[in-house]
């Protein structure tokens, strides 16, 4: 199972003004890996054996679950306890639970869909900086953008070697474009709570009104749930 790089999905996002157009590249990954794991990969043995070996964390299957396809999800639940089964035997020593509990945790820290949708977000962050590197007129994309939350600035910065010679120069940007973001959202906050004394009751919000979700978005992310 497989993800291709859509370079307009990048231009089309960067154009939105969001505070995270990855965060929304994302979603529509996401939203093809659980369409593919309800449908044709439930029958491929490579999918099988991942979810095998990997299972589902509890927001992924929460997703699939809300989904019309319960088959595919029993099918896939089913192969993870098969998988799993030998956390299960009897216990006779406090020792053994110990050690048992750390292997439950450590089967629920998992999860196939999370993989998937990484392994396809790292070739967004490449290709981000390959197209910097390539495009001249990406450059005024990214500048004028709002930048990324702070997952997505971080995971950018750590592939920024692949802008080759253009590296630093990335990185400057990256840099400078996130920097200005965050003192616009601290301005808009500012604002924002301003508003709540009386004096400034009659004063419009403007922006400021979605100031918290937005900067909620910056911290965390946007993962449309």
């Amino acid at each position: 199972m497989g993800y291709h790089i859509d370079t307009g999905l990048i231009l089309e996002k960067l154009k939105e003004s969001s505070e995270c157009p990855l965060c929304e590249i994302k979603k529509i990954v996401e939203e093809q890996f659980l369409h593919e794991f309800l449908n044709d990969a439930v029958m491929e043995d490579n999918t099988r054996i991942r979810v095998g070996k990997k299972g589902f964390c509890e927001r992924h299957f929460n997703m699939l679950f809300e989904r019309p396809n319960k088959l595919s999800v029993a099918l896939q639940l089913g192969t993870r306890l098969e998988k799993i089964e030998d956390l299960f035997s009897h216990i006779t020593s406090v020792g053994t639970a110990k050690k048992t509990a750390e292997n439950i945790e450590k089967s629920l820290s998992t999860c196939a869909v999370c993989d998937f949708v990484e392994e396809s977000m790292v070739k967004y962050y490449k290709t981000i900086a390959q197209m910097f590197s390539r495009e001249p007129e990406f450059y005024k994309l990214l500048i004028s953008s709002k930048g990324f939350c702070m997952h997505h600035y971080a995971e950018l910065l750590k592939y920024s070697k692949s802008a080759g010679f253009m590296a630093k120069h990335y990185v400057d940007l990256l840099s400078e474009v996130e920097q200005r973001n965050i003192k616009r959202l601290q301005k808009e906050l500012k604002e924002f709570c301003d508003k709540h004394d009386y004096r400034n009751a009659m004063k419009p919000l403007g922006s400021a009104e979605t100031a918290l979700p937005r900067t909620g978005v910056k911290f965390y992310g946007d993962n449309g749930k």
